[in-house]
């Protein structure tokens, strides 16, 4: 009988404890008006989008700009692309399967550091890091 009592106590708190109100912030919602001691930007970048320039580890420099709030273009000296928002971890990612040189490209922002990946001309697939200048 103990035993029954207990197990439905366990099981009460243990719902309880995975309910969440609906005015409680949420990190899926973004709403970010509260504040817990961490940064709450998941490298976002606020009104107007994306307008940075990078500078890789391979010697490119690359020139990001919002084109909406799900693609971006990217400007690689006489190159451009556009490429479209995909799932990510954290930060920001966008792919394209034509990207440059017609071939797939990648890039993952996340606040002043990008992932870029892209097939070149001849078919090698190029991945580098980029930092923000």
């Amino acid at each position: 009988m103990k035993v029954k009592a207990l197990l439905a106590i366990v099981a009460s708190l243990s719902l309880a404890a995975c309910a969440v109100p609906d005015e409680a912030p949420r990190h899926g919602g973004h709403d970010h008006g509260h504040s817990h001691g961490h940064n709450h930007d998941h490298g976002h970048q606020q009104q107007g989008g994306i307008d940075a320039s990078f500078n890789c580890e391979n010697g490119l420099s690359v020139h990001v700009r919002s084109l909406s709030t799900d693609s971006i273009e990217l400007n690689l000296d006489d190159k451009q692309a556009v490429l479209k928002s995909a799932v990510a971890g954290s930060g920001e990612r966008y792919t394209s399967n034509t990207g440059l040189f017609g071939k797939g490209a990648e890039w993952h922002q996340k606040g002043n550091e990008a992932f870029f990946a892209f097939t070149d001309p001849y078919g090698n697939k190029v991945e580098t890091s980029c930092n923000a200048r």
